[in-house]
C-alpha cells in the first residue's frame, strides 16, 4: 500500500496507529524490576557479652540479606533487624543470638553519565 497526499486521513491514522503501538510495547516491555522485593535473610553470631553476641548476629544477618540482594542485582532500604538469644556458655564466657534482617529491596540501576563531546 502507498501514502499518498490524496488521503491525508489514512497517512494520519496510520501515523496514530504506529505511534500507540510503540508507546503500548514500551510501557508493557518496561521492567518490572522497580517493584520493591521483600527480602529476609537470618544468621547467628556469637561474642563475650550479649551485646557483643547481638551485635555480631545483627552484623551476619545484615551481610547476608545485602549478599542475596546483590545476587539479584538489587540493594536494599529501610532495613530492620530482630534478635533471640539462643545460648549462653555456663561460664558465661560465650554469648549466641540468632538475629534476621529485612527490608525492602529494588533492583539497582546503573548510574548515567555524561560524555563528553570535544
Amino acid at each position: 500500500m502507498t501514502l499518498s497526499v490524496r488521503h491525508p486521513a489514512r497517512v494520519l491514522r496510520l501515523a496514530l496507529v504506529a505511534a500507540l503501538t510503540l508507546t503500548a510495547g514500551a510501557v508493557l516491555s518496561a521492567p518490572t524490576a522497580l517493584a520493591a522485593t521483600y527480602r529476609s535473610a537470618t544468621s547467628s553470631g556469637w561474642g563475650p557479652s550479649p551485646e557483643a553476641g547481638k551485635a555480631a548476629a545483627a552484623n551476619n544477618a545484615r551481610a547476608a540479606l545485602n549478599q542475596q540482594a546483590g545476587a539479584a542485582g538489587e540493594v536494599c532500604s529501610g532495613v530492620s533487624v530482630t534478635t533471640r538469644h539462643l545460648y549462653t556458655a555456663p561460664d558465661g564466657s560465650a554469648w549466641i543470638y540468632e538475629a534476621t534482617a529485612s527490608g525492602n529491596c529494588v533492583v539497582s540501576l546503573p548510574l548515567s553519565h555524561t560524555v563528553s563531546r570535544a
